[in-house]
């Protein structure tokens, strides 16, 4: 599978808007192989401004494999219900078939480098929901002329 890139500022912004929209429920997952959970805890940290971590991390929304599992990267996974109007790099890289869906009309999107960038914007794993104005400080100092 070919490695997703970063986004640009200007889809960046537009992602981030719409997901900030109370209607699309977003939910940032994580699943870590144990290997890598001390270097994913430090970027987390740092893109979140210290955020605290869920308490555990045998469960949605952080979750750990094991050693033993044969688990090669890390996930980073947005979930999301579709709100029109999509921006259109989400319409972009949500899935078309059925079987991505998470759960009844979510919608699923792995793209790591995605999920860090939103995290700095103020997202943090879980549901963001209640983050609106964290959110909103974050992008006020990431997008300053915009905003």
């Amino acid at each position: 599978m070919a490695r997703k890139h970063k986004v640009g500022d200007n889809d960046l912004f537009l992602i981030a808007t719409y997901l900030t929209n109370p209607g699309v429920g977003t939910e940032i997952h994580a699943e870590i192989p144990a290997k890598y959970r001390d270097d994913f805890e430090a970027e987390y940290a740092a893109a979140t401004s210290g955020f605290d971590l869920p308490a555990d991390s045998d469960r949605p929304p952080y979750w750990v494999w094991p050693e033993q599992e044969n688990k090669r990267a890390r996930q980073l996974r947005i979930y999301f219900l579709p709100v029109p109007p999509e921006p259109p790099l989400i319409q972009k890289l949500k899935p078309s078939d059925r079987k991505w869906f998470a759960r009844p009309n979510h919608y699923r999107i792995n793209h790591t480098n995605l999920v860090m960038q939103l995290f700095e914007c103020g997202f943090v794993l879980g549901t963001n929901s209640d983050n609106a104005e964290r959110i909103k400080g974050f992008m006020r100092r990431k997008f300053p002329v915009t905003l």
